[in-house]
């Protein structure tokens, strides 16, 4: 009678095999029964007139062709996007700059570091200018220094005794 355990293990071990395979069996033929995709249109063996080519708008992918301008960070507060600004024109092409200088960190630059720009990006040469970096921070406000003069208090009519102060 101790057989009878060990044949219901047994026969649900190849009742739970022959399902797997049949399911893997069963998705193979949904991958056989799918159409083909549609073929190619065919090309033509004259070329067409195609009018002057724009370069894309899109970031550009360094190349061998590429002329840079080099820009040396000097002042503290500069970042790629406001380099890219002032060269460039537009902030979100610190993207593209990143892509050209894969040897810096965009997050992490420090005095001293050169960042190389297409010059078929740049809109100016012009060096960048210590108030364009700090017209992106916000100017700190004057605090009056000390503390506060304090208020003056009634004197008492026999003058001997002292002003207090403190909370009441």
């Amino acid at each position: 009678m101790k057989t009878a355990p060990k044949r219901k293990i047994f026969l649900s071990i190849i009742g739970l095999s022959v399902m797997v395979m049949l399911a893997g069996c069963a998705s193979t033929a949904d991958k056989a029964e799918k159409p083909a995709p549609p073929p190619a249109p065919p090309v033509s063996a004259t070329p067409e007139p195609q009018g002057p080519s724009v370069p894309a708008a899109g970031p550009s992918k360094p190349g061998p062709e590429t002329t840079y301008f080099v820009h040396t960070v000097k002042f503290k507060g500069e970042s790629v996007s406001i380099i890219a600004g002032w060269y460039t024109g537009d902030i979100q092409n610190w993207k593209v700059l990143k892509e050209h200088n894969p040897d810096i960190n965009p997050n992490r630059i420090f005095e001293g570091n050169k960042i190389r720009i297409p010059e078929s990006m740049m809109k100016t040469k012009a060096p960048m200018p210590k108030e364009y970096v700090d017209s992106f921070y916000a100017k700190p406000t004057k605090k009056e220094s000390g503390r506060p003069a304090p208020a003056p208090s009634p004197s008492t009519s026999g003058g001997d005794e002292p002003t207090l102060f403190g909370p009441k």
